[in-house]
């Protein structure tokens, strides 16, 4: 998301308190309620009234995945130092979501503003969203069309997933080798035409995947997580006897299911002999009312383990967490809780944080706070350094690398203040997080005086071709490459 333009200063005669003097305001919202979500940060240039009336968070934010004013986005992306804070994650997002907004003009500038290299998941976003404009652009601006070290391409799955058959027609023309046929994804997706067409096609496809039974028993998963129950009990009687395993994998993926009867579908599995299992309670976490279905679950006799609770924690579903290590009471051993809170300082979850805390767990190891760190959570370093002290958080080189790593000024700032020596690789880690305004801090501070840099502008190299962050590194006095 990005901010709205600035307005400029209204003309006298459009300083009414009202957009439009003889409108009143509730009329006045109902016609800018037929405005696209990114129209209406722009519309709010008309009038310092429009200003005033519209000026929720809701109203001056542009949203990257959705369309956006051309003219605008251009405005912003192409303005002097419009992605100088950005790290070179945050640049991909930036592509990713533009891609997927479909507005081609705009992708042409995020990849301009951006200046890295094009990469498959932008690909993949465009594909999942059935934009066939953007893909094509993207194809043919030598975007990769399949993961590095992949012998195969996903962007059918992702389009048939989505349900856009004409994305997967103009796929299947550029004769790839396919992860998979789509099948499984349309029906993942609830789309049950789709599925059948790519099942039709198959034969003529070049597929990487496993053989039949996989193949039967991931169309069952795509069924049972994607259609409706009548349509999962039309199809039940055509798979035959399904083994054990393979029962397990499909009441997993009905728990997880988004239609609306995922409860009805798991209590008619149950019927059929399908196990409860812990599978269950895993697959749930990858939902948003995860906390209800786990409640849900476990009145039924579903188990909840510590398993669990470490897969929300990868996840970063901390409402889940919380749950488990509260409400249901899950044991967890010292491990585990290792584990837990290190991704929960990835996540940069406080609140989580200080509801382990608060539960007896140690949150000493070494580990979480150069784990809030290379993510660039101050917040959580701070938490860490006030509530835990110094056997938590240890002020040393080790950490401002970290910090390096993510970027994050206002972090490696934060460790300069308490006395934090440079580190040897500091400025090649920064350098390595893709943003430009952390390696010209350290410059300003003096590291390049401090440390000889000798990997920033390999690791630069590698990483993308000319961007200001790479010029800016190259810029370091005693850098050798």
């Amino acid at each position: 998301m990005l901010a709205a333009p600035k307005q400029c200063e209204p003309d006298s005669a459009l300083t009414s308190s009202r957009i439009w003097v003889h409108l009143p305001f509730e009329l006045a919202e109902r016609i800018v309620s037929f405005l696209e979500p990114n129209e209406l940060p722009y519309f709010r240039l008309v009038n310092k009234a429009a200003a005033t009336q519209f000026r929720e968070p809701r109203h001056m934010t542009f949203r990257l995945s959705q369309p956006a004013p051309a003219d605008a986005f251009a405005a912003h992306w192409l303005a002097p130092g419009a992605t100088r804070g950005l790290t070179l994650n945050r640049r991909l997002q930036l592509l990713s979501l533009t891609a997927a907004s479909g507005v081609v003009p705009n992708l042409e500038v995020a990849a301009q503003a951006a200046g890295c290299l094009l990469t498959y998941d932008v690909f993949q976003a465009a594909a999942a969203a059935g934009h066939l404009n953007s893909c094509q652009w993207l194809l043919e601006h030598g975007c990769p069309t399949k993961a590095q070290s992949s012998g195969s391409s996903g962007l059918l799955a992702a389009a048939a997933q989505g349900g856009h058959r004409h994305v997967c027609e103009w796929l299947l023309g550029l004769s790839l080798t396919w992860s998979s046929d789509g099948a499984v994804e349309a029906a993942r997706g609830g789309h049950l035409g789709l599925m059948e067409w790519l099942l039709q096609r198959r034969p003529e496809l070049s597929v990487r995947a496993p053989g039949p039974w996989f193949r039967e028993t991931w169309h069952g998963v795509g069924v049972a997580e994607g259609c409706d129950l009548p349509t999962l009990q039309r199809l039940w009687r055509g798979w035959g006897e399904l083994d054990a395993g393979s029962k397990e994998a499909v009441l997993a993926a009905a728990a997880a299911s988004p239609t609306p009867d995922w409860a009805a579908k798991v209590e008619w599995l149950e019927a059929q002999g399908c196990p409860q299992t812990s599978y269950a309670t895993a697959t749930v976490l990858y939902c948003p009312d995860s906390v209800a279905r786990l409640t849900w679950l476990r009145s039924r006799g579903y188990s909840l383990c510590n398993r669990a609770a470490s897969l929300a924690a990868i996840l970063k579903n901390m409402a889940a967490l919380q749950f488990l290590v509260g409400e249901a009471g899950v044991s967890v051993g010292e491990s585990d809780q290792d584990f837990i809170a290190r991704n929960v300082c990835v996540d940069g979850d406080l609140e989580a944080l200080q509801a382990l805390h608060a539960a007896g767990w140690e949150l000493r190891n070494s580990i979480n706070a150069p784990r809030a760190a290379e993510n660039g959570h101050l917040h959580v370093l701070t938490w860490l350094h006030e509530t835990l002290g110094a056997e938590a958080v240890e002020i040393d080189a080790l950490l401002l690398y970290s910090a390096a790593r993510s970027g994050s000024v206002e972090a490696m700032a934060w460790l300069r203040e308490r006395g934090c020596e440079w580190g040897y690789f500091c400025f090649s880690d920064a350098a390595y997080s893709g943003c430009e305004e952390a390696v010209e801090w350290l410059m300003a501070q003096g590291c390049r005086k401090e440390v000889r840099v000798r990997r920033a502008g390999a690791t630069m190299a590698g990483r993308w071709a000319q961007t200001p962050c790479s010029r800016a590194a190259a810029r370091s006095p005693g850098l050798r490459a």
